[in-house]
């Protein structure tokens, strides 16, 4: 087996970003960023994270996501630890930028491995 075939191997990603034209379980473990396209230099604003937007994840003791991170780039900006059941993997974070760089959020289910979202761009102006 390959480590394409293999979800715990490495982080997953859906081939497409056209949500038709991913399979079900790219739905339910996707994380989608919701933030502004353009935000001022070191000025608060928010950023939603939510796993299960296109399809909703299982949230039960046995199936659920266990974190979500969000990144700037390649810089580490927050982590939420999450449990089955008594919180759902949609979270809001409040950041600063003093420069661009593409946002990421990463996850991990349980029982399907790693996750990453695509790129979101974002301008930071003077």
């Amino acid at each position: 087996m390959s480590c394409e075939d293999d979800i715990f191997c490495g982080i997953n990603q859906p081939k497409s970003e056209k949500v038709d034209a991913m399979s079900d379980l790219e739905k339910k473990h996707i994380p989608v960023i919701e933030a502004p396209s353009k935000v001022r230099k070191g000025e608060p604003f928010e950023v939603t994270v939510e796993v299960g937007k296109h399809l909703k994840h299982p949230n039960e003791n046995a199936h659920y996501i266990e974190w979500i991170e969000l990144f700037s780039g390649d810089t580490y900006l927050a982590r939420v630890d999450l449990i089955p059941r008594m919180t759902e993997p949609k979270v809001k974070l409040v950041i600063a930028l003093d420069h661009a760089h593409p946002l990421v959020a990463k996850e991990r289910c349980n029982l399907h491995g790693q996750w990453q979202s695509f790129p979101f761009e974002i301008e930071v102006v003077e």
